[in-house]
């Protein structure tokens, strides 16, 4: 396959630990559909290179963050609710059950009782 299409492996293996960590965390099925999309992202990107196209000249970085922070409010015009946004709550605590882990790997909460 990687003969066929180069760097298809690489990708891959680029996003495995992310999807394996949406896994581990339990989240629901459609949850992880909307996270693991990146299709946010680049239509905000999209969005902001539209905003900055007559830029000619760049002046410092301030001047950046603020043409970057008015494509990101141009684009937050078109934002549409996330489709599984009654689950986040699942996420939340997910989160916040695999920050109660420690490094050891033992839950927190099981070490105290």
């Amino acid at each position: 396959m990687e003969l066929e299409v180069p760097g298809v492996s690489k990708s891959i293996l680029e996003g495995l630990g992310e999807i394996l960590t949406m896994i581990r965390l339990g989240l629901p099925l459609e949850l992880r559909r909307s996270l693991a999309s990146t299709n946010i992202i680049e239509s905000m990107n999209a969005v902001i290179r539209q905003v900055c196209w007559n830029v000619n000249r760049w002046r410092d970085t301030k001047m950046t963050l603020r043409w970057t922070a008015a494509g990101m409010l141009e684009a937050e015009k078109g934002f549409r609710r996330l489709k599984a946004h009654r689950q986040l709550r699942v996420l939340k605590a997910a989160l916040l059950k695999h920050r109660e882990v420690g490094s050891t790997g033992v839950d927190q909460t099981e070490k105290a009782a």
